[in-house]
């Protein structure tokens, strides 16, 4: 234990001298005063038969207990045989290092390192970092940003009515912090203790279209007096009933109609795995007419603005909104419609389902293959597109029920295809 000899008021009368000298405080640790009256503390250490001085620091700045807690720091380094001076010297070049990776840098090479991303969903997470966190937050080292930084930025963006991209944020950042733990530029996440923080509003669904009503809502589409191609765009969703953002990003080299089928990359799907759509004769008509519009373009409905994008993802909503339907109907409404009457008929529930590309909810690894049933999938898409024609051309439920219910003709068709691929 060394011998503490310095005290407060021996380092305070401590006057400067003609020549530099030492005051001695025990253990190796050395306050040196200048002429000039600068004092600095100093320890002295062997390494072998090599002798070494560590600069600890200035006093006052660092105070005498200061320097004798670096002195048992620094004597720690020497008996493990580490120079203070080099480890002090090897901190600050990886101090430095880890300077350089700011926010705004390490972004950049996240976005680039997810290359499974929707284009539309990459515009998202770009917008809202941009837009939000980077102004203020992108030249910080990113060992450096705290809960505490990043809670307001997150907090004004739920408080300007967007809750949804508020969490979309965090869950950005957070998913930005874990891709800098595993390059070892970090070894904290403060936006992973921000969940929960914003909370998810409650999604209200839209009830699905009746079968009295489909009639009046195809009619009303079609005296809308707006571009064929968005008419056509509500028409194609209802007889294929895809998610909205599906039909969005569709392009035309999706679309094989010599052999009516569209296959959706998995990059436009919602579980990002591929998958088709048997097409029914209506379909295959309506994408001819639309090839006569929009046909110069890379996707089926390009935005107006911008012909090298789809349209938003609100344009079919702002519609059906015009034609009266707003609060009862959406766009992605189409699918729950089908649900609905596909299982009021009887049709098989595993077909639909796959057909609709839901998420399966057993615990099975076994590889998803998209064109499973597919020769089945191909007459319920058929049958679908002549159930909503029998409903526009004014025919009721029971009706519908003997063409296309359980003892119809075309359900034995059906079975039978069903049973050969069983």
């Amino acid at each position: 234990m060394p011998t503490k000899l310095l005290t407060i008021r021996k380092i305070e009368a401590a006057a400067p001298r003609e020549q530099g000298y030492w005051l001695r405080d025990g253990g190796g640790l050395f306050l040196y005063v200048t002429p000039r009256g600068t004092r600095s503390w100093r320890y002295r250490y062997r390494i072998g038969q090599v002798a070494g001085v560590y600069a600890i620091g200035h006093y006052p700045e660092i105070t005498l207990p200061a320097a004798r807690k670096a002195r048992e720091q620094a004597k720690a380094l020497v008996r493990q045989g580490i120079h203070p001076l080099v480890d002090k010297q090897a901190k600050l070049a990886a101090q430095l290092e880890r300077n350089q990776h700011t926010l705004a840098t390490l972004a950049q090479a996240w976005l680039r390192s997810n290359t499974g991303w929707s284009d539309y969903y990459r515009r998202q997470v770009t917008r809202y970092l941009e837009r939000d966190a980077l102004p203020s937050l992108g030249r910080l080292p990113i060992t450096l940003i705290q809960a505490s930084h990043l809670r307001p930025i997150i907090l004004e963006v739920a408080e300007r009515g967007a809750p949804c991209g508020a969490i979309l944020l965090r869950q950005s950042l957070s998913q930005l912090f874990a891709y800098a733990a595993l390059q070892g530029l970090t070894d904290h996440n403060p936006a992973a203790l921000l969940k929960g923080m914003v909370k998810r509003p409650s999604v209200r669904h839209n009830p699905p279209l009746g079968w009295s009503d489909i009639a009046g809502f195809i009619h009303a589409v079609g005296l809308w007096p707006g571009k064929p191609a968005t008419k056509i765009a509500l028409q194609l969703l209802a007889l294929t009933f895809v998610r909205t953002a599906e039909l969005r990003r569709a392009r035309w080299t999706d679309i094989d109609l010599k052999n009516a089928t569209w296959s959706i990359p998995a990059a436009n799907m919602k579980m990002r795995r591929p998958h088709l759509v048997p097409l029914s004769r209506q379909v295959v008509a309506l994408l001819r007419a639309l090839r006569e519009h929009t046909g110069s373009s890379q996707y089926l409905f390009p935005s107006r603005s911008n012909p090298d994008a789809p349209i938003g993802p609100n344009t079919l909503n702002n519609v059906i909104t015009a034609l009266g339907y707003a609060g009862r109907f959406s766009a992605h409404g189409f699918r729950s419609t089908a649900t609905t009457l596909l299982g009021l008929l009887g049709y098989p529930q595993a077909r639909v389902d796959l057909q609709l590309a839901h998420a399966r909810n057993d615990s099975s690894r076994a590889p998803y293959d998209h064109t499973k049933y597919v020769s089945s999938r191909r007459i319920i898409m058929q049958d679908w597109a002549d159930i909503l024609d029998d409903f526009i051309g004014g025919k009721s439920l029971a009706q519908v029920t003997r063409r296309f219910g359980p003892l119809s003709p075309r359900r034995e068709k059906l079975l039978k295809v069903v049973e050969k691929e069983d």
